[in-house]
């Protein structure tokens, strides 16, 4: 008996190179479903009730179920799911694109993106289409024009400076090391500025961009990011208009002086403003 619950008991310190092998392999088998020839079907939803109001979320659930149950085949590999989730994701974006001004400071803004964020999550694989939507739901991150105003949001914890080693890529608009990022507290909004000027970087080869699955150093989390963020990026890059290839042919100002003095004082100047800032609320 002792035998056998040794064979059944595993510590965490050996489960863990385990989880992470499984992990990396879900990885590799999630890049390939991106790079499959497969189509998801065209199929109609119709919201028949006011956007954003409770009842179109309750809806939206609705027929997620329905279309899942009309294409689930137990004799075959089941992509129902991820029907049901893409047909939910256009009309989604269809409805934003005709109702943009709408969600802005609406009661149930939060509730779009998190219901918009659960259904790309049970996608097989993100097209191409839904890759740069991203752009248009990163415009509601609210994040201000000036690098000064980003800072007070930062002291008080509603955004936070993060590495932008993969934005300071040489472009002829500005110098790239002086580039920052910061996201919102959710994970999901990005914004990059530039520290001389005080203005933000919007160009398609440094520009903040928005986050299905916001990164961590959860296994699981990490996965996630890795497939339904940064392969799409890969493929596609932030724009149609210059690819990830040759993005990453450029030079990069990261590492470089410049740019560690220049995110050393700006995270010195996040710091005092954190210890004198009294307006957070």
């Amino acid at each position: 008996m002792g035998e056998i619950r040794a064979k059944l008991s595993l510590r965490p310190s050996k489960m863990f190179p385990l989880v992470f092998v499984i992990l990396f392999l879900g990885s590799i088998y999630g890049t390939y479903l991106l790079n499959e020839d497969y189509e998801y079907p065209n199929i109609d939803v119709d919201t028949k009730t006011e956007f954003l109001s409770e009842t179109y979320f309750t809806e939206l659930s609705e027929q997620y179920d329905q279309i899942r149950s009309q294409h689930r085949k137990w004799y075959r590999l089941d992509r129902s799911k991820s029907i049901a989730a893409h047909a939910i994701l256009l009309q989604m974006m269809n409805d934003l694109e005709e109702n943009k001004a709408r969600l802005v400071g609406h009661e149930n803004h939060h509730l779009f993106f998190d219901t918009f964020d659960r259904y790309v999550r049970k996608l097989t694989y993100i097209t191409e289409e839904i890759h740069y939507f991203r752009n248009v739901l990163n415009q509601y991150g609210e994040a201000p024009q000036r690098l000064e105003d980003m800072m007070e949001l930062a002291a008080c914890g509603k955004w936070r400076l993060f590495s932008a080693r993969f934005h300071r890529y040489e472009e002829a608009e500005s110098d790239a090391a002086y580039h920052v990022k910061f996201i919102s507290e959710s994970g999901r909004f990005e914004v990059v500025y530039h520290t001389e000027s005080g203005e933000i970087v919007d160009n398609p080869i440094n520009m903040g961009t928005y986050n299905y699955a916001p990164g961590s150093f959860l296994l699981w989390r990490y996965y996630q990011h890795h497939k339904y963020d940064k392969v799409p990026w890969k493929k596609w890059g932030n724009t149609d208009e210059i690819s990830y290839r040759e993005i990453t042919k450029l030079n990069s100002r990261h590492g470089s002086p410049e740019q560690k003095n220049s995110t050393k004082k700006l995270e010195q100047l996040i710091q005092e403003k954190m210890s004198d800032s009294k307006s957070c609320s």
